[in-house]
């Protein structure tokens, strides 16, 4: 699968922006494998035989999204949910931290990753934590993680997405919702 091109890039990017750009040029430059690395998803409801159905979508430019589900037909990809509030320790003049839960979700086909053949998967997350955890700078801001969920049901926790009817963890397909804290250290005056 081919990177999307018309995936726009935040030219500016500010707060928390900052440290998910940083993270998605880390992604992308180390992992060989990560057809797309999202930024922020945004839950949009569609609705079909009278039932509401939320999906995740990244921003496309103009009035579009690209969703990005399993069976997006995206290749391997990666996205950010970013949960409310965003947590703030500010006062006027003084450089404060703005802290918010974050999760980056990675769906993968092991078949196009080397070295997670025989649904090596372990060794897919074993990947992914190393370049999370030093590959690449991270210019602005803090990111951990705390938890790592792998099951369909956790994976895309907050979207309508019917994991069990279409058992879209079936090899060779797999995923994993990384989770934890993303904070940014901002000076919010101007001079």
């Amino acid at each position: 699968m081919a990177k999307i091109e018309k995936i726009p890039v935040i030219s500016n990017p500010q707060l928390i922006d900052k440290v998910i750009a940083d993270v998605q040029k880390g992604l992308t430059d180390n992992l060989s494998w990560l057809n797309n690395a999202f930024g922020r998803a945004q839950r949009l409801v569609k609705e079909i035989s009278g039932k509401k159905i939320f999906t995740p979508n990244v921003y496309a430019g103009g009035k579009d999204y690209i969703e990005v589900s399993p069976d997006a037909n995206i290749g391997n990809f990666s996205f950010f949910t970013i949960d409310d509030p965003q947590l703030v320790d500010w006062q006027p003049k003084i450089p404060g931290d703005i802290t918010v839960n974050y999760s980056l979700i990675v769906w993968f086909n092991v078949d196009r990753i080397p070295g997670a053949e025989n649904r090596n998967t372990e060794f897919v997350k074993s990947e992914i934590l190393k370049t999370l955890n030093g590959k690449f700078w991270l210019k602005s801001g803090r990111l951990n993680v705390t938890k790592i969920y792998e099951q369909a049901e956790n994976i895309y926790r907050g979207f309508s997405l019917d994991e069990i009817d279409n058992q879209f963890l079936m090899h060779p397909y797999c995923g994993f919702r990384f989770s934890g804290e993303m904070t940014i250290n901002e000076t919010c005056y101007s001079v």
